[in-house]
């Protein structure tokens, strides 16, 4: 691994020590013939982590997903772990077919149940009896240890800019990243997944301007995007409302190759359409495996800090009683110290490109009552920090107006001018994080560092912004204790652009 020590990899909380693997093509890979049993079959995918279904944080209950994809080739897998190299047990892998039109792969995944929480856990795979991956990861942290995450939005795109971002994150050495929507670029196909998302955030190389193999060392969580849903309904002619499967039979790739907690509404109130031949939305609800549409809304815990994470799209009806109250239950039934809520479309925004789609907005009572600390969005493509607000919706009417971009939702605005994140830490209200520069092409440029442009007319030019920086490619890093936290904003280059400090007291 260029310009990464092996002291630095042996710090990190997970990776990959050996690949029999080899680049083949983009985001194609395959091991040298060794005149011994059977062919290998391509990989589309390497190995990577991912969450899987744990939610709470219960010791010995701990879950975690390997995965990998491959050609449509039949294939022998096996996958032991264990908390040493001697490993001991062994997990069933499972195989689902992702058909999409005439080209299928296959989806493999190892799911590990029964671990411990904080738990260094080492892993081989072999095909057809090679040995082709070891590796290991780290479980999530129990309550009372400190955290480091990144988040990461409008990233996998093949920009040079998203590139370095990925490599600088790794770099940090996170426990885990949380993506704040458009994981991928245009419509979150399983084929864009292929070409821009592995390709970079599970390089072979970390390296400026090539990426890094994050996601085979840490879990790499995720909300929806627009991005992510990108195909025009044709019955209600609105864009980001459906999933076209006759158009983009690979649709929906997050379902398929990512693997989250699934404790969200099994049948929400406000889902995504799907439309398309009968038997296209059989196969991904197939490949999906249960995952659609519950993986839409979930929370987990990491640490001390309970994440909340939400759809945004424009067919949510924040106005729904029935998400209203399981997003009330849901932050009622967590001790965390810290609550984090991360959805995609900020509610509080100074861009120009997306400041209508405010239908968020409703929710800041229930998220102030119960105790909410930040929240996390992407979508406007830069770095926007509010001050601490509390904000009481006026007329709501336009936030139930879905498959619409006008949702304005005005209201009135309490800031906290006090807090700075420097001597005064103690903040009065939430603080509203834009992580969207993660690789897409920025927006904006007026209103990099230029507070003159920060308000908003239809806002009665409120003075809610604190920080709007809009002319490089960044992300944050957040660390995280039991009474307070530090937030650092990094640019593609590794500088810090931002800094705060919260405090609990």
């Amino acid at each position: 691994m260029s310009d990464f020590s092996r002291r630095q990899f042996l710090r990190s909380a997970g990776g990959v020590t050996f690949l029999a693997l080899t680049p083949i093509g983009r985001g194609l890979f395959a091991a040298a013939a060794d005149g011994q049993g059977a062919e290998l079959p391509v990989f589309t995918a390497l190995p990577y982590i991912q969450p899987g279904n744990g939610s709470r944080l219960i010791d010995k209950r701990e879950s975690v997903v390997v995965a990998w994809q491959t050609e449509n080739r039949d294939a022998k897998f096996t996958f032991v772990y264990g908390p040493t190299k001697t490993y001991g047990k062994t997990a069933v892998v499972t195989r689902i077919a992702r058909v999409a039109g005439d080209v299928t792969h296959l989806n493999y995944a190892a799911n590990l149940q029964q671990l411990s929480l904080g738990q260094k856990v080492f892993y081989k795979v072999t095909c057809n009896e090679r040995v082709i991956v070891e590796g290991y990861f780290t479980t999530r942290q129990p309550r009372g240890t400190r955290t480091r995450f990144v988040a990461i939005g409008d990233n996998a795109c093949q920009n040079v800019g998203n590139r370095n971002v990925c490599y600088q994150a790794y770099l940090t050495h996170p426990d885990f990243v949380i993506n704040v929507g458009d994981s991928v670029y245009n419509q979150g196909r399983d084929s864009e997944y292929t070409k821009y998302f592995f390709m970079v955030f599970n390089s072979d190389t970390a390296a400026p301007g090539i990426g890094a193999p994050l996601l085979r060392s840490v879990p790499y969580y995720s909300v929806l995007g627009n991005h992510d849903v990108n195909y025009s309904d044709p019955l209600l002619n609105a864009n980001w409302a459906c999933a076209n499967f006759d158009s983009a039979p690979d649709a929906l790739g997050y379902f398929t190759n990512m693997y989250l907690p699934s404790n969200g509404p099994k049948s929400p109130p406000s889902p995504l359409a799907l439309r398309g031949a009968e038997n296209k939305i059989a196969d991904f609800q197939k490949a999906a495996a249960g995952r659609y549409p519950s993986m839409a809304n979930y929370s987990f815990d990491y640490g001390d800090i309970h994440f909340l994470c939400l759809d945004s799209n424009i067919y949510v009806d924040t106005t729904n009683p029935q998400l209203q109250q399981w997003i009330i239950d849901d932050l009622k039934s967590t001790d965390a110290r810290w609550k984090f809520v991360v959805y995609h479309h900020p509610a509080f925004n100074a861009g120009d490109n997306h400041f209508s789609e405010q239908h968020f907005r409703v929710l800041s009572p229930i998220f102030e009552a119960n105790g909410v600390d930040l929240i996390l969005n992407g979508h406007e493509h830069i770095y926007q920090r509010s001050q601490p607000l509390r904000f009481a919706p006026g007329d709501s009417s336009k936030a139930s107006k879905v498959n619409s971009s006008d949702r304005l939702v005005p209201g009135t605005f309490t800031v906290d001018r006090a807090f700075d994140g420097q001597k005064v830490t103690k903040p009065d209200g939430i603080i509203h994080i834009t992580t969207g520069a993660g690789g897409q092409s920025l927006y904006d440029p007026k209103m990099n560092n230029n507070p003159k442009e920060w308000t908003h007319q239809r806002d009665n030019h409120v003075e809610y912004v604190a920080r709007l920086i809009s002319d490089r490619h960044s992300f944050t890093i957040f660390d995280v204790g039991e009474e307070e936290l530090t937030l650092t904003q990094v640019d593609e280059n590794g500088l810090d652009i931002d800094r705060i400090r919260v405090t609990k007291a």
